[in-house]
């Protein structure tokens, strides 16, 4: 699939089944992060609901979703302008080398430049190699270390 092909829009309510596919293969990839597949039908709530910050976008090739990254605006204590923060983002197996991470984030960049954020940041663990090449190329890694304070169940 030449990334060409790839076409990357805002999911709608057609994408809910392919979504909710996709949200568990991605959690499921990784057991060291507690990635809950229950969370599949509450993400697609909070990121088709137009009042909630949450959103998503899909990359598509040949009309089925093969991909996506669901992200939140928000103030940056820094900076004047708001930041993105790219919560998820996941290709199918199958469709990864296609160019449809690159299209996402490519998508993100031009939606950030038209609503004026400073930045997209996002994390991901260390052994994620693949992900990592990938990332070295788009994006400057920082040297900052995450600690998680748990304050409930997820």
């Amino acid at each position: 699939m030449p990334a060409g092909s790839t076409i990357v829009r805002e999911a709608s309510s057609g994408d809910r089944e392919r979504f909710i596919e996709m949200w568990r293969a991605f959690v499921g990839a990784k057991p060291s992060e507690p990635g809950n597949p229950d969370m599949a039908e509450i993400n697609w709530a909070r990121a088709t609901d137009p009042a909630h910050p949450l959103e998503c976008l899909l990359a598509v090739n040949d009309g089925v979703p093969r991909g996506f990254t669901l992200f939140t605006e928000l103030p940056f204590t820094w900076s004047a302008k708001n930041v993105c923060y790219l919560l998820d983002i996941f290709v199918d197996p199958e469709s990864r080398g296609s160019g449809h991470a690159q299209a996402m984030i490519a998508h993100l960049v031009a939606l950030g430049r038209r609503r004026g954020w400073y930045k997209i940041f996002w994390m991901t663990e260390p052994d994620n190699e693949r992900a990592r090449r990938f990332y070295d190329r788009v994006a400057k890694q920082m040297n900052y270390v995450r600690y998680d304070l748990e304050v409930s169940p997820p």
